[in-house]
């Protein structure tokens, strides 16, 4: 596993929010899908890649505490090496919604992570 790299954003954004945010996100994964296509040998760049959302908890471990109002949304993508996420990144920010997405990150973003290893895995 030591040679696979990830990218992994952790974004808190406001309710109110969300659905802008949402949006962008399958914009960004739409593009995925067609850029990463058999056709264009996206298996030998990415190995796999998911987008998640789901309402933020006052207390995970108490959810009787209820929710904070707050949606949570993780990007969580797997490539072959660390030369495939700078051919991600380089080619993502060609896209004419880049701009926003890097807004979207500085004001909703509370994790980065660009070349993480994975320590554990199971399947």
């Amino acid at each position: 596993m030591s040679e696979i790299k990830c990218i992994n954003l952790g974004y808190v954004v406001p309710k109110d929010k969300a659905d802008e945010v949402l949006e962008l996100f399958k914009t960004h994964a739409a593009w995925m899908q067609e850029f990463y296509s058999d056709s264009n040998d996206g298996s030998k760049y990415l190995i796999s890649s998911f987008f998640t959302k789901a309402d933020e908890f006052v207390n995970p471990a108490d959810p009787s505490q209820g929710l904070t109002g707050n949606v949570v949304f993780t990007i969580n993508e797997r490539f072959t090496s660390m030369d495939s996420v700078k051919r991600h990144v380089e080619n993502a920010m060609k896209n004419d919604y880049f701009p926003k997405f890097g807004e979207i990150m500085e004001k909703y973003g509370v994790a980065r992570s660009l070349g993480g290893e994975i320590y554990h895995s199971i399947r």
